[in-house]
């Protein structure tokens, strides 16, 4: 049977407010365990994002991050992130909704308002080209850019493909499986140069397509195609005294433990120098330690001198 004082307590508003095991746990003092450099430039009153932000050590590589971000309080996230490309779509996807909306409404259609934005022609950088195509979707030029920003244009001449029956010899069909033989894939594609593009007229363009041509570009994240790492000029002081003390290498020295030394003992005591004789008793290497392994153990110990001398004193 319950208490009618507890039964008061509960029904009480003068409840004394008590933390949660959770939030005094996070009441501590935060304590950066890292390198001084480190420890020296952090913000304590920041966040950790914040603080990485600061330093420099904040990675671009995903560009929706999960949380952590300071957004504005009227403006959805997906909008404040859009490309300027992005916000001309959106908006000339909601006239079209709001048109068609009234259009259905009113039974007389109305003329709209809104114009279509032109199309936009980027302009090419060094290393890039853009494909022409008629209304049939034909190949008609190739636009490639310049070095200097400059566009050249090349036409591209339809192939011959009439049904008009040809003569042909035998000495053709031996050429012709000769060269199947040595290209059994085909012939390779042709490698486009700047330099051997002639200029052109103007530009029509009715879809436009971008393709790498020529030197590509060079990678914004990750390993580049030569494989060779990409290097990354430090922004901040913090970062180039991290990189300066990640470049100081010291060597680990290693230590063997006193049983490990003990059983080399006993080996070198027994075999000497033959380590292959070692790594072939079955009762001595019950752990079944491979030459290689056992090289590393004996130089990790100090060597076979060493061990000699402590096989000769134990002896």
């Amino acid at each position: 049977m319950a208490n009618p004082r507890q039964r008061r307590k509960q029904r009480s508003g003068t409840a004394k407010v008590k933390s949660s095991k959770q939030s005094l746990k996070n009441k501590h003092k935060v304590i950066v365990k890292g390198p001084e450099e480190l420890a020296k430039a952090w913000d304590k009153t920041k966040t950790v994002r914040q603080n990485y932000a600061a330093l420099g050590l904040l990675s671009t590589l995903d560009p929706r991050q999960a949380g952590g971000l300071e957004h504005g309080v009227h403006t959805p996230f997906a909008v404040s992130s859009a490309t300027p490309a992005t916000v001309e779509d959106l908006e000339a996807a909601l006239e079209a909704e709001l048109s068609s909306s009234s259009d259905e409404e009113d039974d007389e259609p109305v003329a709209s308002t809104s114009t279509a934005a032109p199309p936009r022609k980027e302009k090419l950088q060094p290393g890039m080209a853009r494909i022409i195509r008629d209304e049939q979707g034909n190949v008609v030029r190739i636009v490639v850019g310049g070095e200097n920003g400059e566009e050249i244009e090349e036409d591209i001449k339809a192939p011959d493909r009439s049904n008009e029956p040809k003569e042909e010899d035998e000495d053709e069909d031996e050429d012709d499986e000769s060269d199947e033989e040595e290209n059994p894939w085909g012939e390779p594609m042709k490698d486009w140069d700047v330099s051997e593009v002639a200029p052109d007229a103007e530009e029509d363009v009715d879809e436009d397509e971008e393709m790498d041509v020529g030197e590509p570009r060079a990678p914004k994240q990750g390993i580049p195609i030569d494989g060779a790492l990409r290097k990354v000029t430090a922004k901040t002081d913090v970062v180039r005294a991290l990189e300066a003390r990640a470049a100081v290498k010291t060597k680990v020295i290693r230590h063997s433990s006193s049983m490990e030394r003990d059983w080399l003992v006993s080996l070198v005591a027994k075999y000497d120098d033959d380590i292959s004789k070692m790594a072939r008793d079955r009762k001595v290497n019950v752990w079944q330690k491979t030459p290689g392994e056992l090289k590393r153990m004996i130089a990790k110990a100090g060597g076979l001198d060493k061990l000699r001398a402590q096989a000769a004193e134990s002896a």
